[in-house]
């Protein structure tokens, strides 16, 4: 893994981490409402997927055949 890719990801899991901290101690202060912290687990979620993806990389595989069209302009396929 390059290091840029290992800094990025440990950023967007920093990044996670502290906005599930921040939203946990808001909401058990009663400072923002359930709806609010389902959001912002959300947003967590996706920093955390990110971070994944850019540690462990994207699934990249051949891409599957599509059945060619014939292009000669007689219309039959």
């Amino acid at each position: 893994m390059t290091r840029g890719r290992r800094s990025g990801a440990i950023l967007l899991l920093r990044l996670a981490c502290v906005i599930l901290r921040s939203a946990t101690a808001l909401y058990q202060r009663r400072i923002i409402s359930g709806t609010e912290l389902r959001a912002a687990l959300a947003a967590a979620g996706f920093f955390e997927r990110a971070g994944a993806a850019v540690a462990l990389g994207t699934k990249s595989g051949p891409e599957p055949e599509r059945a060619k069209k014939d292009d000669d302009g007689d219309r039959i396929e």
